[in-house]
């Protein structure tokens, strides 16, 4: 009902005009029938449009009926009530129809001719080369000096004649061989002559090079069946059991041990050691190892250590590599130099 009473509004909007209109505060006033004639020539339906500003609606007032815009849409007021859209709520939604009958395929259309292939169009013409850079020139080469003459060979002189070669003259006869002297006689023997004196003593010859004994001298440490050996280095037979020996003249040794049925574990030795000062040890011979029980073992003939040359003490230790004491059985240790 609504919406037929707005057409009807609308037509009487676009009906012939029978008052004036104009512009006042706070908008514009029209009395009488508003009409709106389109002006002459015009191509397009009337119609009254409505500009949203986006500001604050008319209040709704008792006896008006207003028409505005709020929110992108046409909303209207009744005597004085709250305004509304003019769109009715949208009905619900119909049923889909039932699919209709799929149409006969079309037939196939005929394939249209392949046009004409277009003639190649015509090479360009090459443009002409650019005229080469000219060259710069080539500096002058120095002019070369004038060679020497050659001077002329002298002659060769003439070879003189060979001299003659003189005869050889006859061989003499061999002479005869004379006759044999007579043994002379032995003259008597005379006397003996006194003994002279004594001549000076002739200066001191160089010194000769050192010898060699026929066999190196040799030092036993130690005899035993074994002794307890505790972690890190442990001295054998402890202080009783060292020596005094003048290695002055040494020039190589070498450390012999025998092993019997209990050895130490892997990475332990015994070594010989000096002092020349009675407290700090020195390493006098290589290191044998103690880790294969039964056998006789030795370091080789090595050169005597720098600063070993003297008359030290000397002993034996043994470097226990494992965590704990453990026994070895040694038995015959010796150290031999020469």
């Amino acid at each position: 009902m609504k919406k037929c009473w707005l057409a009807g509004m609308l037509s009487l909007f676009s009906g012939i005009s029978w008052a004036q209109c104009a512009t006042g505060s706070p908008g514009t006033n029209c009395t009488g029938p508003l009409s709106v004639q389109p002006q002459a020539g015009n191509n397009t339906q009337s119609a009254i449009t409505l500009v949203d500003l986006g500001l604050p609606l008319l209040a709704p007032t008792a006896s008006q009926y207003t028409l505005s815009v709020a929110s992108g849409m046409i909303v209207e007021s009744d005597n004085g009530n709250s305004y509304h859209s003019l769109m009715g709520p949208q009905g619900a939604q119909g049923p889909a129809g039932s699919a209709g009958p799929q149409g006969a395929p079309g037939p196939t259309g005929a394939v249209g001719s392949q046009g004409a292939t277009g003639p190649i169009g015509a090479t360009g013409a090459i443009g002409a080369s650019g005229p080469a850079g000219a060259t710069g020139a080539t500096g002058a080469v120095g002019p070369q000096g004038a060679t020497g003459a050659t001077g002329t060979t002298g002659a060769v002189g003439p070879i003189g004649p060979a001299g003659a070669v003189g005869s050889v003259g006859p061989v003499g006869p061999t002479g005869a061989q004379g006759a044999q002297g007579a043994v002379g006689g032995i003259g008597p023997l005379g006397p003996a002559g006194g003994q002279g004196p004594a001549g000076p003593q002739g200066p001191q010859g160089p010194q000769g090079a050192a010898g060699t004994i026929a066999a190196p001298l040799d030092y036993s440490f130690y005899y035993g069946t074994g002794f307890k050996a505790g972690v890190g280095t442990i001295e054998v037979g402890g202080t009783y059991d060292r020596d005094q020996i003048d290695m002055t003249s040494t020039t190589s040794v070498r450390f012999i041990l025998t092993l019997g049925p209990s050895a130490l574990p892997s990475g332990s030795y015994a070594q010989a050691q000096y002092t020349p000062d009675g407290t700090n040890w020195f390493p006098l011979s290589g290191e044998v190892p103690v880790t294969t029980a039964n056998g006789l073992y030795l370091s080789g003939w090595e050169g005597l250590p720098s600063g070993a040359n003297g008359d030290y003490v000397v002993r034996i230790v043994v470097f226990n590599a494992g965590s704990v004491a453990a026994q070895i059985s040694l038995h015959q240790l010796h150290l031999q130099l020469k």
